[in-house]
């Protein structure tokens, strides 16, 4: 007989892609020109309809509503000056101050499209980062 590993979802201090909130396919990737021409700061996943979208790291919810001209969008504090913030929901499950667990339940996308795009960008200390090139295990601070 085989026993199961189980490890724990990462965190934002382990070293690796970040992962996805949502199931589907990378349309637009960090850099890439997105639909108007502009340069994404983040990654637009192709998801779809009513597609569960969860936090990708444990955290705490920092805001969660609409904002300006971007739909509803949930942004996810996490350990080490991290944040998600995740846009395109057609619903909202997380409330402002709540912890969420890696891989816990958020929000999901709109029934009304086929196939919706959720828009996922990652970010250090204010700053966007590329999700899928990993996240920094250290920043380098008094290493020999």
């Amino acid at each position: 007989r085989s026993a199961a590993v189980v490890r724990p979802p990462p965190s934002p201090t382990q070293e690796g892609a970040a992962p996805l909130p949502a199931a589907g396919r990378v349309v637009t990737r960090y850099g890439e020109a997105d639909r108007l021409g502009a340069t994404s700061r983040g990654l637009t996943i192709q998801t779809r309809a009513g597609a569960i979208v969860t936090s990708p790291f444990d955290g705490s919810v920092v805001f969660a509503g609409p904002f300006r001209g971007y739909g509803l969008i949930l942004i996810v504090e996490h350990a080490s000056g991290y944040h998600s913030l995740i846009a395109g929901l057609g619903r909202i499950d997380a409330r402002v101050g709540q912890q969420v667990l890696a891989g816990e339940p958020v929000g999901a996308m709109a029934t009304t499209s086929e196939s919706p795009d959720l828009y996922f960008e990652l970010r250090r200390n204010g700053q966007p980062i590329n999700p899928q090139r990993g996240i920094a295990v250290s920043d380098g601070k008094g290493q020999g």
